[in-house]
Parts: structure tokens; sequence; C-alpha cells
């Protein structure tokens, strides 16, 4: 399960800066906390799959992306 969250994580991570969007402003435009954002990122929190779906919103990126390995 961590592998999966890590996975997760670094994907939600490198879309953001690949956009040129900060951490904060990523947490706002999902309507989560940026903390929880942090712990997302770094794979230590696990994720709703609604949250999930917020961040992809939030990303303009298919849910299923940020699952690829």
């Amino acid at each position: 399960m961590e592998t999966y969250l890590r996975v997760i994580g670094q994907n939600v991570r490198s879309t953001r800066k690949a956009q040129g969007v900060s951490q904060e402003a990523l947490a706002d435009m999902a309507g989560i906390d940026r903390s929880h954002m942090g712990f997302i990122e770094r794979g230590k929190k696990d994720i709703r799959i609604s949250t999930l779906v917020k961040v992809a919103g939030a990303l303009n990126v298919d849910p299923a992306n940020l699952f690829v390995c």
C-alpha cells in the first residue's frame, strides 16, 4: 500500500511542478489543507478517492494518470 501512496504522491508533485503551481495553490484549488497536500505528496497519508478526484481536477488531469508508475 505504501508503494502506491508514494507513486501517487510523486505523480501529484511532478505534475504540479510541471504546471508551475505551488503546493499551497494546488491545495487551495482542490479545497484541501496545504499540510494535507504535503502529506499526500510525500506518500505519508492515505488519500480518499474523492480527494484524489479533487486534486486531479485541480491539475486538469485524469485521476488514473496519478496512478501510473
